[in-house]
Formats: C-alpha cells, sequence, structure tokens
C-alpha cells in the first residue's frame, strides 16, 4: 500500500473533484431563480440533462480511452468541463444555452469519471484493489459536506455569482490533478493492444455475474431519491436515515478500508445486497426517527463495503484487455439503477402507497440477492478461484 499511496491520494483528489462539479449544481434551481427561472418542467430538463448525458455516453466514451490513452483523454475531459463550466456560468437565463452546456459537461464528466477509474483498475495490484477502491470512493462522498453546503451557504448569503463560478473552479482544480499523472506509469499505452469488444465481455460469466449484481445492488442505492417520500408519509425525518448511511459508509471507506483487501468479494458481493435491501424493508415498519435511522446504519454497513466491493470485482474477474469496456458498462449501469428505480417506485406508489411499494422493491431484490450468489458468483468463484 505505501507504494502507491501517492497515486491513490490523487485518485481520491480527482474523483473528489469531478463529484464536485456535479454536486454543485444541485443548487442550480434556487441560482436559476433569480433569473425568474421557476418552472418545474424547464428546472428538471436543465438538471436531468447533465445526467442523462453522462450516462448513455459511458458505453461510447470507452473507445476514446483506448485509442488516445488514458492520460490524454482525463486532460481532455477536465479542459472540456473547464469550457463547458465556464459556458454554465456564462449563460445567465439563456436555457438552450444552460442545456447545451450542461449537456457537454455530462459527456466530459462521463469520460473524465471512465478515465480515472480504468485507470485505477488497471494499475492496482489485486491485494490492495478493494482498499483503494474504499479509499478512493470516500472522495466521492466527501463533496455532499464540503461543496454541497459550501454552494448553499454562498447562495443563501446573496454570492449567486461566486456560487456558479464553483463549477469552473473545481474544474480547474480537476485538471491541473490529472496533469500531475503525467510522470506515472500509465497502462495500456501499446497504440495496437487489442481491446476487445462489448460481445467478448458479455461471453464471460464472470463479467455477466458482475453486471447482474451491480444492477441489483445500485437498485437498493438508488432506493435513496425517493426516501422522502417514504419519510414524509410516515412523519419521519429522511435525513435521520440519510446521514446515519453516509456517517458509516464514510467511516467504513476511511478507517475500515483494509477489510476489503482481506474478504472474499465474490463470497460477500451478494450479501451486501441483502443487507441493503433489508436494511430497506425494515426502515418501512420504523415508527420513529431513532428506528429509521438505525435502518440508515445497517443501509450504511452495505453500502460502504458493498460499493468498493462491486468497483474492486471489475479488476478481479475481468480480463485486462476488456477492463476500461467493463468499467465503463459498470458506472453505466449504476447511473441506469438511478434511472429506473424512482420510476419503479414512483409508478408503484401511484398503485399504492410508498411503503408498500419500498417493501414490493426490497424484498423482490433481497429474495433475489442468495439467486445471485449460487447461480452466478458462486460458479465464477469455483472456476476463476481468484478471492473466492
Amino acid at each position: 500500500m505505501k507504494t502507491y499511496r501517492l497515486l491513490i491520494f490523487k485518485f481520491f483528489a480527482a474523483n473528489f473533484a469531478i463529484m464536485s462539479l456535479s454536486n454543485v449544481y444541485y443548487l442550480l434551481a434556487p441560482y436559476l431563480k433569480m433569473y425568474a427561472i421557476v418552472d418545474p418542467g424547464i428546472i428538471g430538463w436543465v438538471l436531468g440533462s447533465y445526467y442523462a448525458a453522462s450516462t448513455f455516453s459511458r458505453p461510447l466514451v470507452v473507445r476514446l480511452v483506448e485509442k488516445y490513452g488514458i492520460y490524454a483523454t482525463m486532460v481532455g475531459a477536465a479542459c472540456v468541463n473547464l469550457i463547458s463550466s465556464a459556458g454554465v456560468a456564462l449563460a445567465g437565463p439563456s436555457i438552450p444555452l444552460v442545456l447545451f452546456w450542461r449537456i457537454l459537461t455530462g459527456i466530459a464528466s462521463s469520460l473524465f469519471l471512465v478515465s480515472i477509474t480504468t485507470y485505477q483498475v488497471l494499475s492496482v495490484p489485486d491485494e490492495i484493489r478493494g482498499s483503494s477502491f474504499a479509499l478512493v470512493s470516500a472522495g466521492c462522498i466527501a463533496p455532499l459536506v464540503t461543496a454541497v453546503p459550501l454552494s448553499e451557504w454562498l447562495l443563501h448569503h446573496g454570492h449567486p455569482l461566486l456560487y456558479i463560478w464553483l463549477g469552473p473552479f473545481v474544474s480547474l482544480l480537476s485538471l491541473l490533478l490529472v496533469m500531475s499523472f503525467k510522470d506515472d506509469v500509465m497502462p495500456g499505452k501499446k497504440k495496437q493492444q487489442d481491446w476487445g469488444s462489448y460481445s467478448d465481455a458479455f461471453r464471460l460469466a464472470s463479467v455477466r455475474a458482475l453486471f447482474v449484481s451491480i444492477i441489483f445492488f445500485s437498485l437498493t442505492d438508488a432506493c435513496i431519491l425517493s426516501l422522502a417520500g417514504l419519510a414524509m408519509e410516515k412523519g419521519l425525518v429522511a435525513s435521520s436515515f440519510i446521514s446515519a448511511n453516509a456517517a458509516l459508509s464514510v467511516f467504513i471507506r476511511l478507517f475500515l478500508f483494509r477489510h476489503l483487501d482481506r474478504l472474499p468479494r465474490m463470497k460477500m458481493a451478494a450479501s451486501m445486497i441483502s443487507i441493503t435491501s433489508l436494511a430497506l424493508f425494515l426502515c418501512t415498519f420504523a415508527g420513529n426517527n431513532m428506528m429509521f435511522m438505525f435502518c440508515g446504519i445497517l443501509f450504511g454497513l452495505g453500502m460502504g463495503y458493498g460499493f468498493p466491493m462491486h468497483l474492486a470485482l471489475a479488476g478481479d474477474v475481468v480480463p485486462l484487455n476488456l477492463r476500461p469496456k467493463v468499467t465503463s458498462l459498470v458506472w453505466f449501469l449504476m447511473a441506469l439503477s438511478f434511472f429506473f428505480c424512482p420510476l419503479i417506485i414512483g409508478y408503484l406508489s401511484a398503485i399504492f402507497d410508498y411503503q408498500t411499494s419500498f417493501r414490493i422493491l426490497s424484498a423482490t431484490i433481497f429474495i433475489a440477492a442468495p439467486l445471485i450468489h449460487i447461480f452466478l458468483w458462486k460458479p465464477v468463484a469455483q472456476t476463476i478461484g481468484v478471492r473466492s
């Protein structure tokens, strides 16, 4: 770990920067209000355009990583993010311009994220891959307790211009960070390297197991988006669950990260799905905020270990030449789950209520978890014998 300490810190800082760019714009709605733009439909398009572009470009941007190399694509993505975030700041009340620059930022951010994760999957040795992803994924959460509160403070204290230029500031920070990778050894530099195809990836039982596991795990993660509706229906405070989840999740990734190197990741993956789905099921029976918080702690246990565990598995079970494509698809499937989960709960809630909807979805995932282990992960672990 000591040999790779500086490199892992760079991964942490780069993930912090790119997630800060995304999270700063959580407060776009109150910013646009200063221009008298309050239509919910318009706000929805402005907020969602970034995520749509980021999600659906992920299987495509990996081609750039394979063709031009990791360093070039990281620097290029950071430069485009700097330009596009400045474009958002300069667009003022022009919704077409804001949408254009938001879409461009989404594509560039997707390229940045795929590049940096591919670099980590290819460069970090097997024996410390789990702990490295645990530490680095903490950088993905850190903006929620830094960039978001700062953004909110600036807007509430009458500094909208300072707020909107936070985007270009963190983009510049990410550019400076990735430029520091220049002298590091970059994996996958061979111009004629055969990176394989998506069909090659899907032929592997290990990749299919990873993708199914990622989908079900991410669906539990995405339930957080609809938790406020459940809390409101039950007269509870959503932050009691969310804050407890975030606190334990960050604690695990910062202080118990070495567990990810010792745990048998293929055997444990489905267990993490069981824990998060069980926490969601139990929270529907919570009668007070203390019980809601306990469920959040249980959820944070599964999320703290499960998220970096699934990212590390992309390096455990995938051949080197297929790792860029599989990494991009892992992020794509995670994002897709965040798109579909609110729709699933929304349609179920229209028929039943939030409580019943959460029970149906979480119970379905909980039942699926052991099946994923028995029919997908167990055969792969027996065949590969890595971290089994």
